[in-house]
């Protein structure tokens, strides 16, 4: 009896269990701490994302000008394959909603002040010391998401090993995932984590913003709602189970292979 009970025993432990991400109410909590709070300014509390196409251009302080068009390029092509939301390069500079600027550490603080237009000093000191990278984002009168910059400071990046991380989070960031968590992990939101690439949660909140039925200017109770809903269809649950491999499609990930 006693050999028995073991054995029932080590097969319970045994027996398979999806990884924690792959939770809906996990999913369903990540997509609101990410999609309705803000990192570095206060949230009002709506859903933001993209009506109109983004259109974007490059701002090159460096001499690596090709390599990071080719990143930029990259990580645009699977954002919108995830979404499905049109991206594409502007024509000339006048022309983009976004723009994402290699600059270098020297003129960090002349590039927050002159193109994020940060004119409080402590503000800029604070971004200055304890960033990466960082991006700003701005809505319309319908919450929709309307323009972008990026900075990225090359030689910064590039000492902390960060490049590529920072061109894979600050343009998801922009898509409207604007907020970080360390409760939310794997994910490139959780700036404790080592993940430099999306992950199958990161595809997730992607599709779950992008979905037709949520609508820019949701509030958090709306949004709460139609999330349920999704994550309930047959098509969203086959989504989180093969979400790992969805992911890497397209990825930058893929470079290092």
């Amino acid at each position: 009896m006693s050999s028995l009970s073991l054995l029932l025993i080590s097969h319970c432990v045994q027996s398979e269990q999806i990884p924690h991400w792959q939770n809906k109410s996990y999913i369903h909590t990540s997509f609101t701490q990410i999609a309705l709070q803000g990192e570095h300014s206060k949230s009002d509390g709506r859903l933001h994302k993209w009506q109109r196409p983004i259109v974007f251009s490059l701002q090159d302080q460096t001499g690596d000008h090709l390599l990071h068009q080719k990143m930029v390029t990259q990580q645009f092509k699977h954002l919108s394959a995830i979404t499905g939301h049109p991206i594409s390069p502007a024509k000339n500079p006048q022309s983009a909603n976004v723009t994402i600027m290699f600059s270098t550490e020297q003129n960090l603080d002349s590039d927050l002040l002159k193109s994020m237009g940060i004119t409080n000093p402590t503000f800029r000191q604070s971004l200055n010391h304890h960033s990466v990278c960082m991006a700003q984002i701005s809505y319309d009168h319908s919450a929709n998401i309307s323009r972008a910059i990026v900075i990225i400071p090359v030689d910064r990046a590039r000492a902390h090993g960060k490049l590529m991380a920072c061109v894979v989070e600050e343009l998801t960031q922009i898509m409207g995932l604007p907020n970080d968590s360390t409760d939310v992990y794997p994910s490139i939101f959780n700036d404790h984590s080592f993940n430099n690439f999306l992950t199958g949660l990161d595809y997730l909140l992607l599709q779950l913003l992008y979905s037709d039925v949520l609508k820019s200017g949701m509030t958090g109770e709306e949004v709460e709602q139609q999330i349920h809903i999704i994550t309930q269809t047959e098509a969203f649950k086959a989504r989180i189970k093969n979400a790992e491999g969805l992911v890497r499609q397209h990825s930058l990930e893929n470079w290092l292979d």
